[in-house]
């Protein structure tokens, strides 16, 4: 690893140790990749590492996490539950496919286990799909509650959402550290403007912006923010191992 990118992992974590809150957006470098069907063991295991990296730097401070990711894996990390928002879904969550209902199925113990498989590359996607239970209401087939279904069912998360913006109207003048984790530009609009807007008006916070390529911030905030081109998902791991 190259010094300065020391420097970097040893300010962000002094940023986290400082803030009175942290708020941690989740973007789509983070998320697994399928492949003709198929999620690859090897990058589970590389986010399974880095999500417990990111429990362990949060354990003792006031956070809350927004994430694009689908794949449900921060909820196996022994991150808190409620405070966790997933606008984009969550392949643990399923709707009709018609949306002829609002209802949300949790899928039973069993297809969770079949799903947590089929993102270590155990199982293929379609076998698990042409399995899905029928809508107790139309008797259609269930689909996933994620954003690509065609009629994506959001109030799979939306009292979260809720909750979620109860808890920013509290941080407010409060030193934040907002640390923005792989997202780019599919869906700016959820957390990376959002972020850039509450850094703006918040003197105290401080916006870390991690990722590959998309690492820039704007002019506006370029005093309290800092733009790192790292990878992510190893820019955490390596976060977490002296925290």
């Amino acid at each position: 690893m190259k010094d300065n990118s020391r420097a970097d992992i040893q300010k962000v974590r002094e940023n986290i140790k400082e803030a009175e809150l942290v708020l941690v957006g989740i973007g789509e470098e983070f998320s697994l990749k399928e492949t003709n069907g198929r999620f690859k063991k090897e990058e589970y295991e590389a986010r399974k590492e880095a999500y417990q990296g990111l429990q362990k730097l949060l354990q003792d401070k006031n956070y809350f996490v927004v994430t694009l990711c689908t794949d449900g894996m921060i909820r196996q990390a022994g991150l808190k539950d409620e405070r966790i928002v997933e606008p984009c879904g969550s392949y643990y969550r399923l709707q009709c496919a018609d949306k002829c209902t609002d209802t949300i199925t949790v899928p039973d113990e069993e297809l969770q286990n079949k799903i947590k498989d089929m993102f270590q590359g155990k199982e293929e996607k379609k076998n698990i799909e042409r399995n899905l239970p029928d809508c107790a209401k139309c008797s259609k087939k269930l689909t996933w509650n994620t954003i690509e279904a065609e009629n994506y069912a959001e109030e799979g998360y939306l009292e979260q959402w809720k909750v979620y913006t109860k808890w920013l109207q509290g941080t407010v003048n409060h030193k934040v550290c907002l640390l923005e984790l792989g997202t780019g530009m599919k869906f700016p609009t959820v957390i990376r403007w959002p972020f850039e807007k509450i850094t703006y008006f918040n003197n105290k916070a401080r916006l870390i912006r991690i990722h590959s390529r998309l690492f820039q911030t704007t002019e506006e905030i370029k005093d309290r923010s800092t733009g790192i081109e790292y990878n992510p998902v190893e820019f955490v791991k390596e976060l977490s191992i002296e925290a």
